[in-house]
């Protein structure tokens, strides 16, 4: 049963997969957010079904991909390393899964891919629960892993709800069909009924999430879509942690072999602990936009309002975030390093001043200690003078070997709050430059050539405002230097900004064949990575990532485009 359990996650995934288009209404007493208590400190769940031409392009871009997450499992096949059993195991799993590269097909195992989900906390054990469309094709997936592996799945029984189970004599993974959910739980080998039947909802919460509508208020706080949204709750779950358990917490925490007088009994550690938490007090993520071929999620890292109004007024826009991003890739960070130092220093200070009394946050006293001592500096220029730096690559042809000159193009640009002193440092330090005439009239001006001696350096060209150092490197980049010198910062202090086309996967694609083909015979990865990099390029058209500092804290957006698939 060791190999078994070891690859249960296998099956998992399955439903995993078979839930990414998920949607969770919170009404109903059916609906999976029903079973989830509102007292979690942990949930996600979708409040509404996902539009149906979304699931369609989803569907269209697993098709796509299938047969080369199977080769990857493939692979794992032919280890020599991996023992019979669990070889038997991932071979009855991929049987099942390898004709089903797409939503309708995985109907046949009985998922229900436009079906709803919520992953919630019982206490602090999570539970996973999904819709099915078909439980009986569930059962007869299962019945015929069994057959071809040779070995039934332990199961169990609580009350009339049977279950199958894998684990040791520590800890089992639960799988249950009720009614028309699959639900996935934890649970000690020698839990009670009770805790049981409390974990697979046979006995409802006396108030639900739904009832609670908490996701409902995070959606509308935050302009989160219904079709996915989740939170952890730090206060909460410290105060759980604070706290003894009762009721069936403390059945739960039993049977878990969890404390039964809470994790944190000092009392300076539960105000310490929870003071912590008020000030960081959740973690939040939604779908902020949703249609077909793309996708933005949006995370947002609460803060207490104090802190939260320091950090904003400290982190300033990064350079170009208020224009598109443009090129293969463009990366964009603010680093206004005077009012970083000053900002951290506060920090410090104030656990200098009053350092933490509980024991197990003494690490934390001595981090800021120490890092109060490397901070507390001068800081000289140019390094003071920094206010942020924009990287963007327009081209990169890789050369005839590994070793080669690539063709490299792109730009690169040093927002500073003196830009001459800057330039007047570098002429002194490079002889090439010591005649160049400089303004900060933003006209683009080409650099000497031989500034590297003995190494091919391409065309370059500078061009200085006064706000920052523009350097454009590459034939035809100097085009536009200007344009990406003048370009704007967001309006809201967007401090960091990444994003990456799909032709970066190409570029990986091509230097990975290159690289493979100076490996010796035998030393071959398993998984064609050129293969996967190439289907990459094909499905991605842009990824891009951003943080921004607002009112509540930290949000991060991740936004995804990708191609239509036919």
């Amino acid at each position: 049963m060791l190999h078994i359990r070891r690859h249960a996650a296998l099956l998992g995934a399955a439903a995993l997969i078979a839930a990414c288009g998920k949607s969770a209404s919170p009404g109903g007493s059916d609906a999976p957010l029903a079973f989830a208590p509102a007292d979690t400190p942990y949930a996600y769940a979708n409040l509404e079904p996902m539009p149906a031409d979304v699931l369609a392009a989803q569907s269209k871009h697993m098709h796509a991909f299938w047969p080369l997450l199977l080769e990857q499992y493939d692979a794992m096949l032919s280890d020599a390393a991996l023992g019979e059993k669990p070889r038997k195991v991932i071979s009855a799993v991929l049987d099942e899964l390898r004709t089903r590269d797409s939503f309708d097909k995985l109907r046949e195992l009985g998922f229900k891919p436009d079906g709803r989900l919520a992953v919630y906390g019982v206490g602090l054990i999570p539970v996973l629960r999904l819709e099915l469309s078909d439980p009986a094709a569930f059962k007869a997936m299962l019945a015929r892993i069994e057959a071809k592996i040779g070995e039934k799945i332990p199961t169990g029984k609580t009350g009339a709800q049977e279950y199958w189970q894998f684990g040791d004599a520590h800890m089992s993974f639960v799988v249950a069909v009720q009614n028309s959910h699959l639900v996935l739980t934890l649970w000690a080998p020698d839990a009670s009924d009770a805790v049981k039947q409390t974990l697979l909802g046979l006995t409802r919460p006396a108030k639900t999430l739904a009832d609670a509508g908490t996701l409902q208020g995070i959606a509308k706080q935050y302009g989160y879509t219904p079709y996915g949204e989740g939170y952890f709750d730090a206060i909460a779950l410290v105060q759980r942690l604070s706290s003894a358990p009762t009721g069936n917490d403390l059945e739960i925490a039993k049977a878990m072999k969890l404390p039964a007088d809470g994790a944190i009994t000092d009392p300076v550690c539960k105000s310490e602990f929870l003071a912590i938490a008020q000030t960081f007090p959740r973690v939040l993520i939604g779908a902020e936009t949703v249609a077909p071929n793309h996708m933005k999620i949006g995370v947002q890292f609460e803060i207490a309002t104090t802190l939260a109004q320091q950090l904003a007024a400290t982190l300033t826009p990064a350079p170009g975030t208020g224009t598109a991003a443009q090129g293969l890739m463009d990366f964009s960070l603010s680093l206004p390093i005077l009012k970083l130092k000053d900002f951290w220093l506060k920090q410090a200070d104030a656990v200098v001043a009053k350092p933490y009394a509980c024991a197990a946050l003494a690490g934390l006293n001595e981090s800021f200690r120490s890092s109060k001592a490397k901070i507390d500096t001068t800081i000289p220029p140019p390094l003071s003078d920094l206010t942020g730096v924009r990287v963007t690559l327009s081209r990169i042809n890789p050369g005839a070997t590994p070793s080669a000159t690539p063709d490299v193009a792109g730009k690169f640009l040093f927002g500073t709050s003196n830009p001459l002193a800057a330039i007047g440092m570098a002429q002194i330090a490079v002889p090439q430059l010591k005649d160049l005439k400089i303004t900060t009239d933003g006209k683009a001006v080409a650099l000497p050539a031989g500034l590297a001696p003995g190494v091919p350096v391409p065309p370059m060209t500078l061009a200085v405002s006064d706000k920052a150092i523009a350097l454009a490197t590459g034939k035809g980049e100097e085009a536009n230097l200007g344009e990406f010198l003048a370009a704007a910062p967001a309006a809201s202090p967007v401090f960091m900004r990444m994003q990456f086309s799909g032709a970066i996967y190409g570029l990986m694609a091509r230097y990975s064949d290159m690289f493979n083909r100076t490996l010796r015979s035998g030393k071959h990865s398993a998984v064609d990575q050129t293969k996967l990099f190439a289907l990459y390029e094909k499905m991605l058209r842009t990824i891009e990532f951003s943080f921004e500092a607002n009112a509540h804290g930290i949000a991060m957006h991740e936004t995804v485009d990708t191609q239509p698939v036919d």
